[in-house]
């Protein structure tokens, strides 16, 4: 049996955004059924979580018989691989899926996040009036010359949907948030249709109804400060 860890629960802003999404996504286009393990803020903090995950983040993925592990980008890609899911079989195309996974996580996500960092995490107007020009335009930049490597094409690699167009639009979705993709429509159709998937919908609707079951109080916050 798998089992994927998740917060019970998120701010309204960030439902549907937490990185479990994408390892629910990947399950779901496997096939193979999982488990999850709800966390809280004392749960993230305890040393049975941290042997797991050393940073305290989610999703970890538990599975009899294997190691856990952590980070989903390598939780996604690793499910991909051992259930032979949108991963090319041929040499050169899995290649070129492989490094636009990785621009997905290296090249755009941390672009993005800078700007989610200013809108999202910073404690006051005056700090994010005076961060958020300082990073915006460069996420512009990287959206801007992904649209144009993109082309007019509608998938990154080939003629059909993979791991890389998994990874790629869901970051993409930090910059729905930011309603950063107004003025890439070649991006905002391609993101549509990377999400218009039966896998992708189950996913979010899975993790948005323990989002929903929950509140701030089941996160014992208070308890995490304290500990």
């Amino acid at each position: 049996m798998i089992t994927i860890t998740a917060f019970k629960w998120v701010p309204p802003f960030a439902a549907g955004q937490v990185r479990d999404h994408r390892v629910r996504w990947i399950l779901n286009e496997a096939g193979w059924s999982y488990e999850v393990r709800l966390l809280d803020a004392v749960d993230q903090k305890s040393a049975a979580h941290r042997a797991k995950q050393p940073f305290g983040q989610v999703p970890t993925l538990e599975e009899d018989g294997r190691p856990p592990m952590f980070e989903n980008g390598a939780i996604v890609l690793t499910v991909a691989e051992r259930a032979g899911v949108l991963i090319p079989t041929d040499s050169v195309q899995r290649a070129q899926v492989l490094e636009w996974y990785f621009a997905a996580l290296n090249t755009i996500e941390g672009a993005l996040m800078n700007v989610a960092e200013a809108e999202f995490f910073l404690p006051d107007e005056a700090a994010k009036a005076v961060r958020r020009p300082q990073v915006l335009p460069f996420a512009h930049q990287r959206l801007a010359e992904l649209q144009a490597a993109l082309s007019n094409r509608d998938w990154l690699v080939g003629d059909e949907f993979s791991v890389a167009d998994l990874m790629m639009s869901s970051v993409l979705k930090i910059a729905v948030s930011l309603d950063l993709l107004k003025t890439y429509p070649a991006l905002r159709a391609y993101q549509e249709r990377c999400l218009d998937r039966p896998a992708y919908r189950k996913a979010i609707d899975d993790q948005c109804a323990i989002i929903a079951a929950h509140g701030p109080g089941d996160m014992r916050y208070k308890e995490a400060q304290s500990a």
